[in-house]
Formats: C-alpha cells, sequence, structure tokens
C-alpha cells in the first residue's frame, strides 16, 4: 500500500444505511416465490439475484451504494451443480451403508472446494464505487477449517451404519456404532466454537478490495464464552416455559376452570416455546455480529458493530408474531427489518479518507483473471 495513516489519526466514521422497504421488497418477494414455483426452482437463481441486486443498492457506504453483477445463467449452472452433489449424496445415503460412507467421504472431500468458490463468486460480483471485492482465501484454507467439523459430523454415523451391514457378531456392533456416534458427537459439540472460529477467521480474514485484504482479530476463548452464555440461556428459558406451562395446566384441573386455563396454558406454551426459539438464537446472532465485524479490518480501515441485544430481540419477537398472524406474508417485511438492524449497526471506520481508500484499492486492483474460474462456475451458496 502506498498510503500510510498517522500514527495518531482519529478514525473517520462512516455509517451504513440501508435504505430498503419492506413494501418494496414484498412486491419482489411474491413475483419471485410465484415464478420459483411455476418453473419448479428453475428460476430460483434469477430470483437470488433479484434479491441481492435490491439489498445491495440499498446498502450505502460513504454515499455510494454496493451494488451485485451476477448473472443468473451462470448461477443457475451452480445451483444445478451444487443440487446434484446433494442428491447423489442423499441417493447414496439411502441405498446401503457403505454407499452412505462413500458419499459421506466425497461431500467432506468436495464441500470446502465448493465452498471457497461460492465466496470467490460472491464477492467477485460485488462492487463499491465501480471497485470489486475479491476473496483471497486458499483452498489449503478451506479445507484446513472445515474438513475436521464436517468429518465429525457425517463420517462417524455413516461409518456406523456400514459397520451395522456387515456380518459379524451383531450383538457387538450395536454398541460399537453407538460409541462410534457418541465419540463424533462429543467431540463436534465440545469443537463447535473452535471450528467456527476457524471458519470466520478464513471468512473475515480474506476479503479484500484492491490491495486493502481485512484480518479477522477474535480470540477464540471469547466464542466459548458466547456459546457457554447460550447454552445456560437455553436451559433457563426451557425451564421457565415447562414450570409456566406445567403450573397453569395444574392450577386449571384444581380450579375446575379446565377450558380456560387451558386455552391460557396453550396461549403462554405457544409464547415459551417462541421465546425458547427467539431469545437464543437472537443472542446468538447479535454476540456473534459484534464479535466478528469489530475485529475485521487492517491497518487503513475497520468496521465496528453495535448491535443491541434488547431493540433485536424485541423486533424478532414483533417479526415473529406478525409473520404467525399473517400466515406468513409479513416473510419479507421481517427480511428487511432485520437487515436494516443488522447493517445499520456497523460502521466503517477509516483513518484516511474513502477517496483514499478507493484511490489506493484502484491502484492495487488485481487482475480478473484470478476469480474467472469461479465466476464461471457460478456457484453462490450464500455469505
Amino acid at each position: 500500500m502506498d498510503i500510510e495513516a498517522p500514527v495518531d489519526a482519529t478514525p473517520e466514521r462512516h455509517p451504513i444505511e440501508f435504505t430498503a422497504s419492506g413494501s418494496e421488497y414484498f412486491r419482489i418477494w411474491i413475483v419471485n416465490l410465484l415464478l420459483i414455483l411455476v418453473t419448479l426452482g428453475i428460476y430460483l437463481p434469477w430470483a437470488k439475484v433479484r434479491k441481492l441486486k435490491y439489498f445491495y443498492s440499498n446498502t450505502w457506504v460513504g454515499g455510494d451504494a454496493l451494488d451485485f453483477h451476477g448473472e443468473p445463467a451462470k448461477m443457475l449452472r451452480g445451483t444445478l451443480i451444487a443440487a446434484g452433489f446433494l442428491i447423489a449424496y442423499s441417493v447414496g445415503s439411502n441405498f446401503s451403508g457403505w454407499a452412505a460412507l462413500v458419499a459421506a467421504l466425497a461431500f467432506v472431500a468436495l464441500w470446502p472446494a465448493l465452498f471457497r468458490a461460492a465466496m470467490r463468486f460472491r464477492l467477485a460480483n460485488t462492487s463499491w464505487r465501480g471497485l470489486r471485492f475479491h476473496f483471497a482465501g486458499d483452498t489449503a484454507g478451506a479445507y484446513a477449517c472445515m474438513v475436521p467439523p464436517l468429518a465429525l459430523a457425517l463420517l462417524p454415523v455413516a461409518l456406523a451404519g456400514a459397520m451395522a451391514g456387515t456380518p459379524g457378531d451383531q450383538k457387538a456392533l450395536p454398541a460399537v456404532a453407538a460409541g462410534v456416534i457418541g465419540l463424533g458427537m462429543m467431540l463436534f459439540v465440545v469443537g463447535l466454537p473452535y471450528f467456527l472460529w476457524r471458519v470466520k477467521r478464513y471468512q473475515h480474514g480474506n476479503y479484500a478490495i484492491g490491495g486493502l485484504q481485512t484480518r479477522l482479530k477474535a480470540d477464540v476463548g471469547v466464542l466459548y464464552g458466547i456459546f457457554i452464555k447460550l447454552i445456560a440461556l437455553s436451559f433457563v428459558a426451557f425451564l421457565i416455559a415447562i414450570v409456566v406451562f406445567g403450573g397453569l395446566a395444574f392450577a386449571g384441573r384444581k380450579s375446575g376452570m379446565g377450558a380456560a386455563f387451558v386455552v391460557l396454558a396453550v396461549v403462554l406454551g405457544f409464547g415459551g416455546i417462541l421465546l425458547f426459539n427467539i431469545l437464543p438464537k437472537s443472542y446468538l446472532q447479535v454476540r456473534l455480529q459484534n464479535l466478528l465485524w469489530s475485529t475485521t479490518g487492517n491497518e487503513l480501515m475497520r468496521f465496528d458493530s453495535r448491535l443491541l441485544l434488547k431493540s433485536y430481540l424485541g423486533l424478532q419477537c414483533k417479526n415473529y408474531l406478525l409473520i404467525f398472524l399473517t400466515l406468513g406474508l409479513y416473510w419479507p417485511f421481517a427480511v428487511v427489518n432485520t437487515r436494516r438492524a443488522q447493517v445499520e449497526a456497523v460502521e466503517l471506520q477509516t483513518r484516511i479518507g474513502l477517496d483514499q481508500i478507493s484511490q489506493v484499492a484502484r491502484r492495487e486492483e488485481p487482475g480478473a483473471t484470478g476469480d474467472m474460474a469461479a465466476d464461471l462456475f457460478g456457484l453462490d451458496i450464500g455469505m
């Protein structure tokens, strides 16, 4: 990089704005949904491009909006490849135990490469001020962060299924299979925060525009703390729901007002189940966003996320309730509201002006050949 910021430079703050509206996105969503149904899913890439272009064009950084340039026809190829791969895995899993094991091995062997291709495609087709982003992660990094969790999640079950179909001591096989599955699940659960940290470090540590590449400085210990609190929060929410529901049912039988108490119990029970889903999920989303984006950046720019749990939780309760009351028609409004809360909680902080940032990125922008393979492949599995 040619420009160095002063050591004591006060960061310039650039809030990120999201100007989409629920009514506008509702029209896009309902048309997309109908066309996907009519075309038996073939329209899915076109629907995704319409959604991404609308959301990106309404995301503003420093007075300029993002843009998405992906071509639906190329994305259709990627969608068909991914669908064919998943269908082959599903069919193989139902064919026999050994076929399921081979399918699981193929999935573990190929998915990291597909994930990297999807990251490259998404960023190569995203731009700001005419500058294309790119993903700098290599194939080795994708395999290093994704193979261990995939192997622990898939291979023990597949191996146990294969063992169950082999001749031998049928009395001992169930115990051995259960042991294999149990060990794999235990290692996966214990290592889940670490595996997530590795995957996010691979993602957030390889976002780039021009020669400016981000790094993730989040500590894995903080991630373990988040998951421990999440487990405790889920357990408490579950106990509260059980106590309230059981207490009301018992009171209803004792008072003789069975019907009224049953209705009240059902309502509160539904609320408890809803809370059991919303509260832990919202907590995890808020804490992960604030941790990951507030530790992403480089020497010239960084992000800062301050999403508040109280307001975000209230928003999600409102979204779930209105989706239920409108039989799903409020869904696009909920999506826009959630995206606005998440995006506008983040600001970009730079130690030099945005014009200088874009000049540095433009001078050091790599050639397009590096992302041609990803663009031709057209795989987009989301980010």
